[in-house]
């Protein structure tokens, strides 16, 4: 397209936006509805193969029916020179644009923009549709602070190969691209999700989980390695948080979150505990008459203060004091456990005291009763002093966590964190949830309980019968690593193969599709490089014996008169030979 260029006798191209591995976007204006668009047109060299137009314009179809408020839209689409999507046109920065300029975001909004993107990902996996190239460079904030998730114009159908995803044409950017694009497998929702999480990674930390001095080292090490945990670069981040970030970048996909709704709740709930923490601290820094001194100006006017409110207490203590030398007029505090909390307050202060109030969890007081007073109650001090009455929140209690659908270890640890207990751990076999991971607990997550309280774990042992997978063209490391998540114990065997390259694994045993117990000891067999075992020419003639070695890309030389027949052959028959060696054949009568 050009500038100036009338599209389909409505839009006007104005300007070039940007330009990305497959496509043009351009500025437009919409002649018929007097607004501005986004016009996105393949290149191209993909405008000349005709099944990837076909799903072009399939997708289009599709992806313009999305409607959601966290989704830059699809209006238009159609064909001309090339194909071609007519878009919401966006103004605002990219979170790209944003880390570039080293703009600070708060942890606050940071889960916010992803429970954004979460929402707008859910809607979009609701109709089968998968972006599969999340990155900062897709998410978008307008100046109005709304978040929209773009380029939707090329995306990927749940469970279907195209010339776009199928093995062998990886998209997706290096850096938050997910294990199994990396590896050219179809991709999925929990692609989305993975993507999703290398993104919050960064916004948090300040870096990507993984980088490499080229595209493909970075996307073997989302193969390879496990992301440092986040609480190395950022000391305060909470604990649920970077749970749930290193949840999303799981290997396995079953080890993600099952769907972006799911995230967007837990992102959410992550939030709402930070901010009320936050307000938590505020309101204890309101009432909390212990000063928390720290080098800053405001520091030092504070403790300014306290010196010169200091200075006046003690000044009203010597004016308390009587002019000939007799006692001060002392007031005892009086024993307020129990009592409602406006009513000790009404109480103290009807005594001449300064009143500051804390809460504190009790299990034997109920919630807005005095459990005590700071300074404690039948101590007699100078009337205006302050006391503190420490009320009560009811019994300590916490959430259980959500711990379903991970490790046992892992689990473990998050409960014992928590603050919590095991309690009886039960293991039992399960055709859907892996080895060694959790199927169900008890209390349920969201459950308050106090601290000390115990918690059940029901853990898979795995399906009781299960079908040997196809290992074979994968790395022994690969093959073992599947084996054991499978509970399997093994064994390697090395033999030579007609068809797998040395080092790979040719086959097991039992072999694959066979039906299992989980207690059968699997035979890996690890090719030792491609082997012919040497046919029987003897007796035949010239054309037969060529023709017979040239089809095993063997080598023949030639002794004697070829109008005879094959005397003698070495190699001999059954002897094994490599791809390309030679073959000395001796001709008589």
């Amino acid at each position: 397209m050009k500038i100036g260029q009338i599209v389909k006798e409505r839009y006007e191209i104005l300007q070039v936006l940007g330009e990305g591995g497959m496509a043009f976007v351009y500025k437009a204006r919409d002649t018929q509805l007097e607004r501005f668009v986004a016009i996105k047109t393949l290149k191209p060299n993909y405008v000349n193969q005709e099944t990837f137009v076909d799903r072009f314009k399939r997708e289009a179809k599709t992806a313009a029916n999305l409607n959601h408020p966290n989704i830059v839209q699809i209006f238009d689409w159609g064909i001309e020179e090339e194909p071609y999507f007519v878009m919401e046109y966006i103004e605002g920065d990219t979170l790209t644009s944003i880390i570039s300029k080293n703009k600070t975001i708060s942890l606050s909004d940071i889960l916010f923009i992803g429970a954004q993107v979460s929402s707008g990902l859910h809607a979009a996996h609701q109709k089968g549709l998968v972006h599969r190239d999340i990155k900062p460079g897709n998410i978008m904030i307008t100046p109005d602070g709304k978040v929209k998730v773009t380029d939707f114009g090329i995306v990927s159908l749940q469970n279907e190969e195209s010339d776009i995803t199928k093995t062998g044409s990886v998209l997706g950017t290096a850096s938050y691209i997910s294990p199994e694009q990396a590896q050219g497998k179809p991709v999925s929702i929990e692609s989305d999700l993975y993507s999703l999480g290398t993104v919050l990674y960064e916004l948090i930390t300040g870096r990507t989980p993984f980088s490499g001095d080229s595209p493909i080292s970075t996307a073997t090490k989302h193969l390879t390695e496990k992301p440092e945990k986040l609480s190395t670069y950022r000391k305060d981040l909470p604990r649920g948080v970077e749970n749930a970030i290193l949840k999303l970048l799981e290997k396995a996909t079953y080890d993600r979150f099952k769907s972006a709704e799911d995230l967007r709740a837990t992102l959410l709930q992550q939030r709402k505990m930070l901010q009320s923490e936050q307000t938590r601290e505020n309101l204890v820094d309101l009432t909390n008459p212990k000063i928390k001194l720290r080098f800053t100006l405001p520091a030092l006017l504070l403790s300014v203060g306290v010196v010169i409110g200091t200075i006046w207490t003690l000044t009203k203590v010597f004016d308390g004091l009587p002019v000939d030398g007799g006692t001060q007029t002392l007031v005892e505090i009086p024993d307020l456990t129990g009592s409602e909390q406006a009513q000790a307050l009404e109480d103290l202060q009807s005594l001449g005291f300064k009143v500051g109030i804390e809460n504190a969890a009790d299990s034997s007081v109920p919630a807005g009763s005095v459990i005590r007073t700071q300074p404690p109650s039948n101590t007699i001090i100078n009337p205006e002093s302050l006391v503190t009455i420490i009320v009560s929140v009811g019994p300590e209690a916490f959430p259980i966590p959500y711990i379903l659908d991970i490790e046992t270890e892992r689990a473990i640890y998050v409960v014992e964190e928590s603050g919590f207990i095991l309690g009886q751990l039960l293991e039992v076999n399960d055709n859907n949830i892996p080895r060694g991971f959790v199927i169900s607990q008890n209390p349920v997550a969201g459950t308050k309980m106090s601290p000390g309280s115990s918690v059940d774990l029901v853990v898979s042992k795995g399906p009781s019968l299960i079908e040997i997978s196809d290992l074979s063209r994968k790395s022994p490391e690969d093959a073992v690593q599947i084996l054991e998540t499978l509970g399997f114990k093994y064994e390697l065997v090395e033999e030579y193969s007609e068809d797998i390259e040395i080092g790979l694994v040719s086959g097991t045993l039992p072999e694959a599709g066979e039906i299992v117990t989980p207690d059968q000891i699997i035979q890996v067999v690890v090719s030792l490089g491609i082997r012919i075992e040497m046919p029987e020419v003897d007796g035949l003639s010239y054309e037969e014996a060529i023709s017979i070695l040239e089809e095993l890309d063997l080598i023949p030389t030639v002794i004697g008169d070829t109008s005879g027949k094959v005397r003698m052959q070495i190699p001999r028959k059954g002897e094994f030979v490599e791809p390309g060696q030679v073959v000395e054949l001796t001709f008589g009568d």
